[in-house]
């Protein structure tokens, strides 16, 4: 029987910034259908933590996926506007708690997830970056597999590194291919090892 692979997200989960929508998550695709699972993308460009837990249930777990890949950034929680280390803390915190819930929830109904780490954004500042770094290292802590971004796209300043995007928030196709690469080819036997 087929693994089933589900990817669920925001824009750059969707493959934002490219005319085809070939992000990491249709390149990755690509490799699991062809060691045999079925996949499907759901991911919906602009949302943020607390409406994919809305749909998670419909979305997601309704159709009995092994894997879960979620893919979300801190820019559409409005992290980039956040000025004061109060609401940077505060976005930082309900993002956090929002990716946790949906872990547990996708957990209880017996779906293995995998979590997108944290990318960059040309709207932040040094400040935001050490946010993403903290908040990388939360999810880190869950015992759940967690692909890891940040360093392969970002300068010290949170930006995308000169060439990897297409706009402030969306990699460019170079840029999808380097989150690409950061996945381990063996990502689903990390998720059946780390999801006990």
């Amino acid at each position: 029987m087929k693994k089933k692979v589900i990817f669920i997200g925001s824009s750059v989960c969707y493959g934002g910034g490219t005319p085809d929508h070939h992000g990491w998550s249709a390149m990755l695709a690509e490799r699991l259908e062809q060691q045999g699972c079925e996949t499907s993308n759901c991911a919906i460009s602009g949302q943020n933590s607390a409406q994919i837990l809305l749909r998670l249930q419909r979305d997601v777990i309704d159709h009995k996926p092994d894997y879960c890949f979620v893919g979300l950034g801190l820019a559409n929680e409005g992290f980039a506007f956040a000025d004061t280390a109060e609401e940077r803390a505060i976005v930082r915190g309900l993002f956090e708690r929002n990716l946790k819930e949906i872990v547990k929830a996708l957990q209880e109904n017996g779906i293995k997830p995998i979590i997108g780490g944290v990318y960059p954004n040309n709207r932040y500042t040094e400040i935001h970056y050490e946010g993403l770094k903290n908040t990388e290292q939360v999810l880190k802590s869950w015992g759940v597999p967690v692909l890891s971004w940040l360093d392969a796209l970002s300068d010290a300043q949170g930006h995308f590194k000169e060439g990897l995007f297409n706009d402030d928030g969306h990699p460019n196709a170079d840029g999808y291919r380097v989150m690409y690469e950061c996945i381990p080819q063996n990502i689903l036997e990390q998720a059946d090892t780390e999801n006990k």
